[in-house]
């Protein structure tokens, strides 16, 4: 099965989706953008605009990557996939997160689309590979990509294996990341959550379990978070930190805290409660740290900042590392 990659189709212009096509274009590869409506396309090259406009201010690219992505990057309306499926060698899936959505896609996908071609998901939790098991023919070229909002700043992608899915595919798709400046991480099976959000749910259960029992305050968790594995992790994970410190005291802080750590399987009833109360976060106005803004834009753009600010920070320590 050949999986040289020469052309790029990004289905779903939404947010994520015109953010990866962004990135493929403006490493070199030529890449069409899909979506069921041109309006929907024409956001999508604005959002793409205002994104290099930014990366441009904060010296993140040049002129070079503006003309790439220029040059490489055409739209198409999803009608139009039947009639020219067959050129793409890789598709890149990011519509919304419904089984039946998805499993449309694939279906059209996988009758307009050569049998070489890959198919990648940038599902953020579903298990895609039962959702199309009966549709996609040659599940071998079937894998998940997912990449993190937002895809032309986070520079780490997830690469999860499905049951039938070819060490080529899993190979091909790792190469095409890093040849796009990503850095990316393989799961050989899919479990739920895959790596980031099994790690996220089982750290946010316990924090907000805290804050139930009123120990401590939303506020003072996350201070107590980003000043000190937040501050070690930009250049040491927590294995790595393990290590540093020696097996044994870790093993001994476990005994004593495990007993007492929460571990409902069910969910988790502080957020049931918020969300009940519509206190759903950022975009409700109000949510776990209290009440935000209603006009949050430069709430955005000043986290915003704060990757890219945090991006040339850990430019840095890879430089460093090469020496």
């Amino acid at each position: 099965m050949n999986h040289e990659i020469k052309q790029i189709l990004v289905v779903g212009a939404g947010v994520m989706g015109s953010s990866i096509a962004q990135v493929f274009a403006a490493n070199g590869y030529p890449t069409v953008m899909a979506d069921v409506d041109q309006t929907l396309l024409d956001k999508a090259s604005a959002r793409i605009e205002a994104n290099m406009e930014g990366l441009t201010k904060a010296q993140l690219i040049d002129k070079s990557y503006i003309k790439a992505v220029h040059q490489n990057l055409s739209t198409m309306l999803s009608s139009e996939i039947q009639n020219h499926g067959n050129q793409f060698d890789l598709v890149a899936e990011s519509v919304y997160e419904s089984p039946k959505v998805k499993a449309d896609v694939y279906l059209m996908l996988s009758s307009a689309c050569r049998e070489d071609c890959i198919f990648a998901s940038n599902t953020s939790a579903m298990d895609v590979f039962t959702v199309t098991k009966d549709i996609v023919s040659h599940p071998e070229r079937m894998a998940i990509v997912h990449w993190f909002n937002p895809p032309h700043l986070m520079k780490l992608v997830e690469i999860v294996k499905g049951p039938e899915t070819s060490e080529e595919t899993m190979n091909t798709a790792k190469a095409l990341m890093i040849a796009c400046g990503k850095k990316p991480v393989v799961l050989n099976t899919y479990v739920p959550g895959f790596i980031v959000n099994r790690m996220g749910v089982v750290i946010n259960r316990e924090l907000l379990y805290m804050i139930e029992q009123g120990w401590v305050s939303p506020q003072d968790l996350d201070t107590a978070l980003k000043y000190t594995d937040g501050l070690r992790w930009s250049f040491e994970g927590p294995l790595e930190l393990v290590d540093y410190v020696g097996l044994q005291i870790p093993r001994a802080v476990a005994g004593e805290v495990m007993p007492s750590l929460c571990n409902d399987d069910k969910g988790i009833s502080y957020l049931e409660k918020l969300i009940s109360e519509g206190k759903t976060g950022v975009k409700a106005g109000e949510g776990i740290m209290g009440k935000y803004p209603a006009d949050t834009e430069e709430m955005i753009a000043k986290r915003n900042r704060h990757i890219i600010q945090m991006i040339h920070v850990m430019n840095s320590f890879e430089q460093e590392d090469k020496q």
